[in-house]
């Protein structure tokens, strides 16, 4: 069989196509996510809408990984690859003239189908076209990238919604997909599998089921006031994802959608776990600290994505440097180090910031965060993939990737839900007080005028005050953007402190990886299901 060695592109190359579409979705996440505030005021978002605007896209994400690596194994990877391409690039097309939340939040959605099918078929190619003694270095590769796209997305999304429009930090996608789709058709080989197996559809239903249900009664549950309809709504979820577990338990010798072999992998198990914490804690406290930086300190989008570049610019320049640490053996050492940086850097944000903190001194937690998040990434799908049969490289990178977004999925509810609750409760017992300040017939009147700012529907503009500020008097406003300041702050301390705690849960996982795993044999035959063959031709005539 072909090896890697004998073809005729280089691995790096490879590797670089690919990377683009990845890079691609990750931009436009990181975009979103700074110029969410603008976004939410172009569509007249509430702040429930704004967090299914940024929801949306995990849950289409996360719920479909597993699904879109077992098509990979199907069909090839580069197929699927490009498939997701052309819905993501499509999907970013319908956010961009999107006219209301409703349309705009579908939209998002089906991009993070698009980026499902397309990020888990990266993995299996590079475990294809590189020896095992290079992943490190190749994931590193990636783990930079993220770190660049983290890193650009702030600082363009604030250029692209500070001098033209929010909607071309959409737009963007298009020129970008083109670019990419032409250079894959080039310089990709059409890896395709000598042997098709069914695709479980059941399961799948079933954990977009539960994971939808689970995620409406987080997010919907303070504008629903905690009612049944949103505890219902968790425990539905709740109950048919432990169906699901229960499913697979009954169909592992069928093709199941999670085998659970991969997950008795001393590796492998405690990977998946760091990376759902990771991934919780990151998007946990992105949004956040970005709402933060515009409403509370009044940055602009343009200031504020420089402000956080920080965090992403210091991940991807020690990205490279984790990677290559982790094909020398030291893969635990760097995440366990990682994960301290990353949860001194939440922690630190926590005790500096208050309503009048300076840029200055956010540099600091920003930059100890981001070495966290460069130092855990790089080594983390080196050291969880080393025991992975090549079979089951796409169904592998599938659940490791869903593992994270799952995790991000969780973050965007649990800590919106926190936020949400916080500063409502925050912002009505303000209100309460200064209300028996006035005659007993005033108070009723008083708080009504102030309800928008008190129940869930919070609408939050572009770094300015709180809509309820129009038309007050400036010693009346300066008030309530004080009274706002202190909510948004406390709130924001207390959400951070949930992924804190659970980055020591990451630690303790941490200490189980073994550090020196065999990876399997570089170039030794593989089962007809994983092998890749070396020309497009010979592909097709075997399946």
């Amino acid at each position: 069989m072909p090896t890697p060695q004998s073809r005729d592109k280089s691995p790096w190359l490879i590797l670089g196509v690919l990377s683009m579409g990845f890079f691609m979705t990750l931009l436009d996440m990181t975009i979103v996510n700074i110029a969410l505030p603008h976004v939410m005021t172009g569509v007249h978002a509430s702040l429930d809408e704004g967090l299914w605007v940024f929801s949306a896209y995990i849950l289409g994400y996360a719920t479909l990984l597993i699904v879109a690596g077992r098509l990979g194994d199907l069909f090839g990877p580069r197929r699927v690859y490009l498939y997701g391409l052309a819905v993501f690039v499509v999907a970013s097309c319908v956010c961009g003239v999107a006219p209301n939340a409703g349309v705009l939040i579908a939209a998002r959605a089906v991009q993070g189908i698009g980026g499902a099918m397309l990020a888990p078929q990266i993995l299996p190619i590079v475990t294809m076209v590189f020896p095992p003694s290079k992943w490190g270095a190749a994931f590193g590769f990636t783990g930079a990238l993220s770190g660049l796209a983290v890193l650009t997305g702030p600082t363009l999304g604030g250029v692209i919604v500070s001098y033209l429009d929010w909607r071309w930090i959409f737009y963007l996608n298009l020129p970008i997909g083109i670019a990419t789709a032409y250079l894959v058709l080039r310089h990709v080989h059409d890896y395709r599998p000598g042997k098709r197996q069914p695709l479980a559809v059941l399961p799948t239903a079933l954990l977009v089921l539960g994971l939808t249900a689970l995620a409406f009664g987080l997010i919907e549950g303070e504008r629903l006031e905690w009612n049944a309809t949103a505890w219902a709504a968790i425990a539905a979820g709740l109950m048919v994802l432990t169906y699901f577990v229960l499913d697979q338990r009954r169909h592992q010798r069928s093709g199941p959608l999670l085998p659970f072999d991969l997950l008795r992998l001393r590796n492998f198990a405690p990977a998946n776990i760091i990376a759902a914490i990771m991934g919780f804690s990151m998007l946990g406290a992105f949004l956040p600290i970005s709402l933060y930086l515009q409403t509370v300190l009044g940055m602009s989008p343009l200031r504020a994505g420089f402000t956080i570049a920080a965090m992403p610019l210091t991940s991807a320049l020690v990205a490279g440097v984790g990677g290559k640490l982790s094909d020398r053996g030291s893969g635990k050492a760097v995440i366990l180090t990682g994960l301290a940086c990353f949860t001194a850097g939440l922690g630190s944000f926590v005790l500096v910031t208050g309503t009048d903190t300076g840029t200055l001194q956010l540099i600091g937690p920003f930059v100890l965060a981001g070495l966290g998040m460069g130092l855990v990434f790089s080594p983390l799908f080196s050291v969880g993939m080393r025991q992975v049969p090549p079979p089951q490289a796409g169904v592998a990178s599938g659940l490791v990737n869903t593992a994270q977004e799952i995790g991000g999925l969780l973050a965007s509810a649990a800590i919106g839900a926190i936020l949400s609750l916080r500063l409502s409760s925050g912002l009505r017992g303000w209100v309460n007080e200064q209300a028996l300040a006035l005659p007993p017939e005033a108070r009723e009147g008083f708080k009504r005028a102030f309800a928008p700012l008190t129940d869930g529907a919070l609408k939050i503009g572009s770094g300015g005050p709180p809509p309820a500020l129009a038309g007050a008097d400036p010693a009346q406003a300066a008030k309530v953007q004080d009274a706002f300041a202190e909510a948004f702050t406390s709130a924001m301390h207390s959400g951070l402190l949930l992924p804190v705690g659970l980055l020591a849960v990451g630690w303790v996982a941490a200490l189980l990886l073994i550090r020196d795993v065999p990876a399997p044999a570089f170039g030794a035959p593989r089962p007809p299901a994983a092998r890749a063959t070396g020309s497009a031709p010979a592909a097709a005539e075997k399946a």
